[in-house]
């Protein structure tokens, strides 16, 4: 994206009431769940057995429906998740040292 594309988006977001601006930010956010769970699907494809595949798809539902709530993905529902890169994720499994 252009940075002239970026302004004119960033222009048309100050423009918008509160509830419309509230409404743009959830199909954004469904869009990046959706990506996310696109390339959990396609890194399962490559690694799991189909069984295993099924139930980490069934568990990740029950999880997300269930446990959080979250039929569907709204900004307000996950205002507080936090994203984890590989290295992030690789210093939670680190011990410390004593």
């Amino acid at each position: 994206m252009t940075p002239e594309e970026q302004r004119r988006i960033f222009q048309k977001l100050k423009s918008l009431s509160n509830e419309k601006f509230w409404v743009q930010m959830n199909v954004l956010h469904s869009r990046a769940y959706a990506a996310a769970q696109r390339h959990y699907r396609e890194a399962m494809f490559i690694c799991l057995t189909p069984k295993q595949r099924e139930a980490v798809e069934a568990k990740a539902k029950e999880i997300r429906e269930q446990w959080d709530g979250m039929a569907i993905i709204t900004t307000d529902k996950t205002d507080a998740a936090l994203f984890y890169g590989i290295q992030e994720e690789d210093n939670t499994n680190e011990q410390p040292n004593n």
